[in-house]
């Protein structure tokens, strides 16, 4: 990119060019220099935004790490989900650590489904053990398909179980990744991998079915 050149990269061009299998291994190095003090990392700063048209939240989220410099802002308004456009919306802006000049500007819808699940995974491909066959999901909105694209990378699953909180909901995403959709109790006793990705403000799984 030439100097000066901002670069502007929406959701479809994000998706075209972010791919799972790459975001995982970056997930982990991410990790193991966050975990090495490598990583600056200040605390999330965050804005509650109450309006007549709705309540939401306006997060604030800066980095710096070996790799770059940059920030994210990321809203959460769960009445968007009634509006049919998506609770959460992200914009990601990158700088040139060494100059502070503008690089980037993406849309980070995406890359927070993605980097959320990529995570998880690299969490599993340690901690799981390798004969992993069984993985439960506990919802079945944009994280659970998220997560079975990321967690079917590192294990090689037999079995995916569903539950969700709208049945209707499990139903159609169990069919759409080939796994059955059951209750949370079923589905998560003798699973191999559990995954809590509903936003349920109840609890949705016991420890008892462990």
């Amino acid at each position: 990119m030439k100097p000066g050149k901002l670069l502007f990269l929406n959701e479809d061009e994000v998706r075209r060019h972010l791919h799972m299998a790459d975001l995982i291994p970056a997930m982990e190095k991410a990790l193991i220099d966050f975990s090495a003090g490598k990583v600056t990392q200040p605390v999330r700063s965050v804005i509650k935004v109450d309006v007549a048209a709705a309540t939401g939240f306006l997060g604030l989220m800066p980095a710096l790490t070996p790799d770059g410099l940059g920030l994210k802002a990321v809203t959460f308004y769960p009445s968007n989900a009634e509006r049919g456009i998506p609770t959460h919306m992200a914009t990601i802006f990158l700088v040139d650590p060494q100059t502070g000049e503008p690089l980037a500007i993406m849309d980070g819808r995406l890359i927070t489904e993605m980097r959320t699940a990529a995570v998880s995974a690299a969490a599993t491909k340690l901690l799981a053990p390798p004969e992993s066959k069984i993985l439960a999901i506990l919802g079945s909105g944009v994280q659970a398909r998220s997560h079975v694209e990321a967690l079917q990378l590192v294990r090689q699953f037999e079995e995916i179980r569903v539950w969700g909180p709208t049945t209707k909901h499990a139903e159609r995403f169990a069919k759409e990744i080939g796994g059955r959709a059951l209750s949370a109790e079923e589905a998560v006793r003798g699973a191999d991998v559990v995954v809590t990705v509903t936003s349920s403000k109840t609890p949705v799984l016991k420890g008892s079915w462990l």
